[in-house]
């Protein structure tokens, strides 16, 4: 973005002025539109500016609050007036306006007075373009801050949180963020995502042609980007051209994950699903498994085994971990079929001593919640959260398939490079069993005729959706009640 903001001068003869000036008053309209939906709220509204732009884009706001009637009044985090040119003019306009501007001494002092009584504070005292924890004395502004019982929006970025960001820096904790041009990084990193609450996005003018700019290969989706990911299908469709998935799954102790996994495929359009359970597990769970076909299944010699009916393959929900399952996991990867490999699967696939790397031809999907893709990786699962993103994109590369690291915030890489974040941040999806249900959804999407990636992003992007249309109806909800939801979010919004 600061590339891009350079560039829209440079390139296009847009004033800097004139686009501080924009962010600034779209941000406010921002406010007044979608966050209050309406005017103002009563009482003081506190814009905390630092000396760069984001102080700036504080100023302009504070302009048009004061326009609009509100209560407004200016805090000078570095207790010094900017020293951009364009911020300094609209500082000067608005103590023309009569705004009260103080500058951060400490909590006791007035600007600490005017952030304790505030209803709102906006936060403008540092973006993206921050090296390392804030120090002394903006560390104690974001302390008061963050102890003010008013309401706090982030202008571009709460201030703190960085490309670098590391947990226990000081950050303020915002309610919403109004982040100018595109969404940054930053405020999808695991540990950094809940200071920024709702994320709105400001266009203030910055050229289409920089925005769109291929080079940027991280793309956010929603809760509805698998709309229009599979093809209609048509009127005389039968089974067979819905795909036929085979699901390895369950063992004593965890057949819930299996039943899980394997009906939440066949709810996501797939015209048939076979479990094969060995001798052991079947008979557990034959008796739940109706429109799923539960399979006999021999974990002995794998090699007789014939693949050639099936469309792809879900590998590894609550499978054990056991040689034979070691042995068939490799027969698997070998069997040129696309597949999702989850959960024990993925365990087995870290396990020490198990071999070199296998290059997956990128046809599989992993799907490792944090702690899994650490084993996978050989890092910590501190180190994995402290930059997920490249990580992610190295073990995609490593093992020439698509990687799709689940949680909170839910990260998508593939071989070539790109990736997409999904903005789950749904606690009722923080539930046993959740995963196994994304894992089938997954491999719907593959059984369906997806590539790797567009089948992680369908299925991902299906169960937040779900997600989210659960809580809104059960609260917090068990896994096994999102399995019928698939049915009726598919039916509504998928031919």
């Amino acid at each position: 973005m600061a590339r891009i903001d350079a560039r829209s001068t440079a390139e296009y003869g847009i004033a800097s002025a004139d686009l501080m000036e924009a962010a600034g008053r779209l941000s406010w309209l921002a406010m007044r539109e979608t966050v209050w939906v309406g005017p103002p709220p009563a009482g003081t509204l506190v814009f905390v500016a630092g000396r760069g732009a984001n102080g700036g884009d504080a100023f302009v706001m504070a302009r048009h609050a004061r326009r609009d009637g509100a209560d407004a009044a200016i805090v000078l985090a570095s207790g010094q007036p900017p020293g951009g040119s364009d911020a300094a003019v609209n500082l000067a306009s608005c103590r023309t306006l009569g705004i009260p501007c103080v500058s951060w001494v400490d909590e006791r002092g007035p600007a600490g007075r005017l952030i304790t009584a505030a209803s709102w504070i906006f936060d403008g005292i540092a973006g993206t373009g921050l090296q390392g924890p804030l120090r002394e004395p903006l560390d104690a502004l974001v302390a008061a801050l963050n102890a003010s019982p008013g309401l706090r929006a982030a202008i571009d970025v709460p201030s703190g949180l960085g490309d670098g960001y590391r947990d226990g820096w000081p950050v303020v904790r915002a309610d919403c963020t109004l982040t100018m041009g595109l969404p940054k990084a930053c405020l999808y990193l695991p540990r950094g995502r809940r200071h920024g609450g709702r994320i709105l996005v400001v266009h203030p003018g910055f050229p289409a042609a920089l925005l769109e700019d291929p080079a940027i290969r991280c793309e956010l989706i929603d809760d509805r980007s698998f709309r229009g990911l599979l093809a209609p299908l048509p009127v005389d469709a039968h089974k067979g051209d819905r795909g036929h998935l085979a699901v390895f799954a369950g063992a004593p102790g965890t057949t819930g994950a299996a039943w899980l996994a394997s009906h939440a495929a066949a709810r996501a359009r797939v015209g048939l699903v076979s479990l094969f359970a060995d001798a052991v597990t079947l008979p557990l769970v034959a008796p739940s498994f109706r429109s799923v076909m539960a399979k006999p299944w021999d974990d002995g010699d794998p090699s007789g085994f014939d693949l050639s009916r099936y469309t792809a393959l879900l590998v590894g929900p609550g499978w054990g971990l056991g040689d034979s399952r070691a042995r068939w996991l490799a027969h698997l990867f070998r069997a040129g079929l696309p597949g999702v490999l989850d959960a024990d699967g993925i365990t087995l696939l870290a396990r020490p001593g198990s071999g070199s790397r296998p290059r997956l031809g990128g046809r599989w999907v992993l799907t490792p919640h944090p702690g899994e893709f650490a084993r996978l990786a050989g890092i910590t699962r501190d180190e994995l959260l402290d930059d997920p993103l490249p990580r992610v994109l190295a073990a995609a590369r490593a093992f020439d398939a698509v990687v799709a690291l689940k949680g909170h915030v839910t990260i998508v890489a593939e071989p070539t490079g790109g990736s997409r974040v999904l903005d789950g941040c749904n606690p009722s999806l923080a539930t046993a069993g959740s995963g196994d249900v994304l894992a089938g959804l997954v491999a719907a999407g593959l059984a369906g005729g997806l590539a790797p990636f567009a089948a992680a992003v369908f299925g991902a992007s299906l169960h937040a959706r779900v997600g989210a249309i659960a809580r809104e109806r059960v609260g917090w909800f068990l896994a096994e009640d999102l399995v019928p939801l698939v049915s009726t979010v598919l039916g509504e919004l998928v031919p």
